[in-house]
């Protein structure tokens, strides 16, 4: 994360916490989500990719149901592919991985349609995000000639978006402090709207009232 927007959500969250001290809904909430998926594809189920996810929100109650939210989110995508690719007489392609890490910081504002003691609360959360890519690839070789194999790794490629994220969520209170959660979130670069369907996760979590 830069200085410029760390110093930013550093203020956002000393402001909204001096708003909540002299607010009659004080109220902080704090998520944890997990997600994770894994698919195996190929004639010989020897390739495979797998997703994982975790994030984490503090919402700050300015009122009843709407707040402010700062959160962060990380997904790992491994891509395997083990198919054996002869690329002339003496080399053979044998392998090639790719790992994708997505993350991002985010603030905006969260909305909820049912109170706290509800047994089903669901809600809304819209805002801005800085989101960071690093992608890396690594393909593996095989020497026919002496048999040993040897791996070749690409430049880490980065890139950072002004982005949007959205995300729904529904929980399920279990007590009067902790609730079941299950989201589903996405993230996108800001005003591209078409890109919203490519990024999206996910998760099943909890929630604890403070």
């Amino acid at each position: 994360m830069n200085n410029r927007l760390k110093k930013y959500i550093l203020s956002l969250f000393l402001l909204t916490t001096t708003l909540l001290s002299n607010s009659s809904w004080a109220l902080i909430e704090i998520n944890g989500d997990y997600g994770l998926s894994k698919q195996v594809y190929g004639a010989n189920r020897n390739n495979e990719i797998e997703a994982t996810t975790i994030g984490g929100a503090v919402a700050l109650y300015l009122y009843e149901r709407t707040a402010i939210e700062l959160n962060y989110s990380q997904t790992e995508t491994i891509t395997e592919e083990r198919n054996n690719l002869r690329i002339d007489q003496n080399f053979d392609l044998i392998g090639q991985t790719n790992k994708v890490l997505v993350y991002s910081y985010g603030v905006g504002i969260r909305q909820a349609f049912a109170s706290r003691k509800a047994r089903f609360k669901p809600s809304i959360s819209l805002g801005y995000a800085r989101q960071f890519i690093r992608d890396t690839t690594e393909a593996s070789f095989r020497n026919n000639l002496t048999g040993e194999t040897f791996t070749v790794s690409d430049d880490v490629s980065k890139l950072r978006d002004d982005s949007v994220f959205g995300s729904f969520a529904l929980e399920m209170r279990i007590t009067s402090r902790i609730s079941l959660r299950g989201s589903v979130r996405t993230t996108f670069r800001a005003f591209d709207f078409d890109k919203a369907q490519d990024n999206v996760r996910y998760m099943i979590g909890f929630s604890w009232y403070l």
